[in-house]
């Protein structure tokens, strides 16, 4: 039984993993999601609405990269804000652009107008 319960607690444990962190992409409440203000966001984010977020965007205020949640990107726009990365368009939510921006310490391309 004990053999059992390790097994299906590793595969738990794999499997929540490959999905990713909660709430940052193109439908997250912590960064990449949209929003119309910031109680459409969890605790700690923002709701970003200027022109350069079509429809808003939750976000995280971040001097550095490692002030970001995993799977987003810091950019120094508007103060320093984290947002998605990108490839191309197609990762970006409808409206948004895949554009390299400045990053605290290099460029990147991120979901943005």
């Amino acid at each position: 039984m004990t053999r059992s319960l390790f097994a299906c607690l590793v595969l738990f444990v794999a499997l929540a993993s490959a999905c990713g962190p909660t709430g940052v992409g193109r439908d997250g409440n912590v960064v990449g999601g949209p929003c119309s203000s910031t109680a459409g966001c969890a605790g700690g984010s923002t709701c970003l609405t200027s022109t350069m977020y079509p429809g808003g965007t939750c976000s995280v205020s971040c001097t550095t990269q490692s002030d970001c949640p995993s799977h987003s990107i810091c950019v120094t726009e508007g103060g320093g804000q984290c947002v998605l990365p990108c490839t191309t368009a197609a990762d970006c939510r409808a409206g948004y652009s895949c554009t390299d921006r400045s990053t605290p310490t290099d460029h990147a391309l991120v979901c943005i107008l």
